[in-house]
């Protein structure tokens, strides 16, 4: 429990208070597996993509937040609401694949509608971890009922519904970097969650009341104008270019992207300054020049209709 304990006794005071509200007791059985080489290497993937590193007169975050803790608040959130450990499992996993850099890799791929471009085959990419592997056996756990994590709705489902990762990262957003809500506002949202069956016959979070509705449904379209933002785009284009001249030049490879950390990546961008392309993007990507001009392309719509009381939010 050593590498658990290091995490946990760094981490931000606030997010040990949001794990609290999403399950009062943290489930023993997880630790085991959130100390396995797959997910420790999360701890030192920025959820924001990399814009740690940017210019904070625009970002500004409360404080780092990991993709690790998003992964692990994603898992609490299922257990505290269905107590079920293959699903809880399945959450835990599901940004495990993750590049470096996380969605400014979709935009290297020039996929910003969807931001799925990274997405890879969890069930390969999760062998490669022979404790992890041990884990699942000594547990009677079948891969496949974790890397498949989509087959959960309310871990993963289409947008507009609402799901545990969708959920959880309006919360975390809301808190870290738009910083328009407080944990006892997150924890009057979050009792007023319920699971309901949808049109599709499928389980979903819903509301209870309208009016939190409103509320949720406020904070996700100010996050969506966030990520609509030029600055935003910039600076997640500007990084996708920087990485872009890297694998170019062969000091990285793609496929290093899912093996290194963003303090990893960014040691290299530091080391490679010397190269003036990359000198040039890095020095835009620190100051924000605004000076440099992008053909903004269309970019993912972060919308969301969640129920309330089993009845889409656009119905009442």
């Amino acid at each position: 429990m050593e590498k658990f304990k290091s995490y946990y006794d760094n981490l931000n005071p606030e997010i040990k208070a949001y794990f609290k509200i999403l399950s009062p007791v943290f489930p023993r059985f997880l630790i085991p597996f959130i100390e396995t080489d797959t997910m420790v290497r999360l701890k030192d993937i920025s959820y924001f993509c990399g814009m740690d590193y940017s210019n904070q007169k625009f970002y500004n975050f409360k404080y780092y937040l990991s993709a690790l803790d998003h992964s692990i608040s994603t898992a609490l959130m299922i257990w505290g609401r269905t107590s079920d450990e293959k699903m809880t499992l399945a959450a835990l996993f599901h940004d495990a694949g993750s590049p470096a850099l996380r969605h400014t890799i979709d935009y290297l791929n020039n996929d910003h509608v969807n931001q799925e471009s990274t997405e890879i085959d969890l069930n390969v990419f999760l062998t490669k971890d022979k404790v992890l592997m041990s884990l699942f056996k000594t547990h009677r756990i079948k891969l496949e009922n974790i890397a498949n994590f989509k087959k959960y709705p309310l871990v993963d489902n289409k947008r507009p519904k609402l799901c545990a990762d969708r959920l959880d990262g309006i919360f975390l957003t809301s808190l870290v970097w738009a910083k328009n809500i407080e944990i006892e506002e997150i924890k009057y949202i979050y009792d007023n969650i319920i699971i309901k069956k949808n049109e599709s016959n499928e389980d979903e979070f819903s509301f209870i009341d309208l009016f939190v509705a409103d509320r949720v449904v406020e904070l996700n379209y100010i996050i969506d104008e966030l990520t609509h933002s030029d600055e935003d785009y910039i600076l997640m284009s500007l990084l996708a270019e920087i990485i872009k001249v890297l694998i170019k030049k062969v000091i990285i490879t793609y496929d290093d992207l899912f093996i290194l950390t963003d303090n990893e990546i960014f040691k290299i961008i530091n080391n490679s300054l010397n190269i003036s392309e990359i000198n040039y993007l890095y020095q835009a990507f620190i100051t924000l020049d605004n000076h440099l001009s992008f053909i903004k392309k269309p970019i993912k719509k972060r919308i969301i209709d969640p129920l309330v009381l089993g009845i889409r939010y656009s119905n009442h």
